[in-house]
Formats: structure tokens, sequence, C-alpha cells
């Protein structure tokens, strides 16, 4: 069972947003915040297991339209300088001079963004998983992957020209943002069903036609948004690019971080922890042998608690 908050609530962005936030461990304790991943996947109470909240301040929140912020899966006013501007209204809400800031995959890109706009109120930086929003990363998950698990990438495809299978980001967007409901039930199942398939092939599980998640169940409204959501942020590389991402973290070089990458991660490849550490030398890279993507790999937890362990105590 997941500890019990000591404070929750809804906060009004004062456009058209109300964030979703909750406080854990001790009130007057060094504080860190930890940035979700998606964009749209909402926050996990699961999360707590990297801190140790007998001496940790811990704020978890759902970004825009994600998790239990409202309106659910809203576009409108969504984009990410106003994630960033969110994150430091939380931080001034609550009375929070500095914080570690803790973010994994699309979290991570986020954490960048926040440390570029606002390094000044951050302790410490620990990334998992790094995503760095650019056109290389973006035509290596939706369309280089199909070597990877290509009956996966069949079913993501099935039924489209050889245009559309040219361009699946595109595909699947069109079909998400428009106006068609079907279409757009029907893009979240194969994005999802994807993802799914690449989840098993980084656990080692074989991709084959028996294998192939072939789910067409209505989505719910969660999961619509989530996948709205992302299609809205990776059709506009994330409102930033890759150059920006590591001008932040070269910047970052008096502040203590930490950058976790597994080895086997298929979804955001390894060769951006390397990015990383060459923009920012004085930054620690702590490689994960055959550690995946997701941080419910126990390997990946481990790094995390350990990296969040040492920030606190540097602290």
């Amino acid at each position: 069972m997941p500890p019990n908050a000591f404070d929750q609530q809804m906060l009004d962005t004062g456009d058209g947003h109300r964030l979703y936030f909750a406080q854990y461990g001790k009130a007057n304790a060094p504080a860190a915040v930890v940035l979700h991943g998606g964009p749209g996947s909402g926050t996990s109470p699961s999360v707590l297991e990297w801190f140790d909240l007998s001496r940790q301040r811990v704020v978890l929140f759902d970004q825009r339209g994600a998790g239990q912020s409202q309106p659910q899966g809203e576009l409108v006013n969504n984009d990410s300088q106003r994630l960033v501007a969110d994150i430091e209204l939380i931080r001034a809400h609550l009375g929070i001079e500095q914080w570690m800031v803790v973010g994994g995959s699309w979290g991570a890109t986020l954490a960048l963004m926040y440390a570029a706009a606002h390094a000044n109120r951050i302790r410490g930086l620990v990334l998992r998983g790094s995503f760095l929003a650019s056109e290389r990363e973006l035509r290596w998950f939706f369309q280089s992957l199909r070597a990877m698990v290509p009956h996966a990438w069949a079913e993501l495809t099935h039924g489209w020209s050889e245009a559309q299978q040219a361009e699946v980001l595109r595909t699947l967007s069109q079909a998400l943002l428009g106006n068609d409901a079907a279409a757009a039930n029907d893009a979240a199942l194969r994005w999802a069903n994807y993802e799914t398939a690449l989840m098993r092939a980084m656990d080692g599980k074989l991709d084959s036609a028996a294998t192939a998640a072939k789910t067409d169940a209505p989505v719910s409204a969660r999961t619509l948004g989530k996948y709205r959501l992302q299609a809205h942020y990776l059709s506009q590389h994330c409102f930033c690019t890759e150059a920006d991402l590591l001008q932040a973290a070269a910047a970052m070089r008096d502040k203590p971080m930490v950058i976790i990458h597994g080895t086997h991660d298929l979804i955001c490849p390894p060769e951006n922890a390397m990015k990383l550490t060459a923009a920012n030398p004085q930054a620690r890279l702590v490689w994960v042998e055959r550690g995946t993507h997701t941080p419910a790999d126990p390997s990946i937890a481990v790094a995390l608690q350990h990296a969040i362990a040492e920030l606190r105590q540097a602290g």
C-alpha cells in the first residue's frame, strides 16, 4: 500500500486548467518534485518507493490534461512552456525555496526545460531514460523499431497505405487530433498495443504473429486523453529542440546531476545519455546493465533510489 498523502489539492492555473498535486513524507524536510512521463501518462504513487519519506518531502502532480488534473485530455493552453510555468507555480504556492527535480523519459525532457528557466530553484537533478524530443528519436520509435518488433509494427500499420506507413506519427496524430471518434479510438489502440509490444521486447519476450497485441476494445477516456496529449506534443516536437535541452544540461554544471539510463532501453536510445554527458561532463552517468525503459524495472528503481539518496545527502 502506498503511503498516505499529508496534503492533496487542485491548483487553478488561471487559464482554464486545474492541477492535481499531492505531498508525501515530512512537511519540513528537503523537498523533491517528480515529473511524470508521457506526455499525458499521469503520476503514480509507486514512485514514492524511490524516496526515504522519513527524510524528504515529495511532491507528485499530474501535468495539464493528465491523470486527475482537469479538464482531462484538454489540449487548449497546453504546451511545454506552460508546463514549466506550472512547476514553478506549485513550488511558489507551497513556499518551497529549492527542490530536487526527478524526471524520467518525457519527465526528463520537462526537467531540463524547467532547469533552463529556473536553475536557481533546483538543488539537484535526476534524469532517467532521457528523451530529447528530436526528430532522430521520433523516427527511431515509430519507424526504425519495426526491425525489432516486426509483427507489432505490422499490426500498428495494418490497412494503411505506403505513404501512411512512412509517416506513422503523422498518421496517428491526424486520427487522434481529428473529429472522428472511431478513428481516434483506433489510433489510441494501435499506439498502446505497439508500446506494449516494445515493453515485452525489452523484457526479452518474443514478438511473433501469435503474441502481437490485437486488442480492439474501446479505450477509456483517460487512455484516449493520454494518447491525444502525446500526439499533440510529439507532432510539435514538444515545443522545444534537442539543442535547447543540451544547452540546459550544460548550464547545470554547478548543480548535482545524475543521469540514469538502461543499456537495453529501446524507447529512448542510450545515445541520449551520452549526449547529455557530453554537454555536462560534471554530471554522473549511471549505466544500468540490461536495464530497460520503465522505472518498474527493479534495476532501474534501485539506481533511482541510490541517486536520490546521494543528492539528498549532498544537499
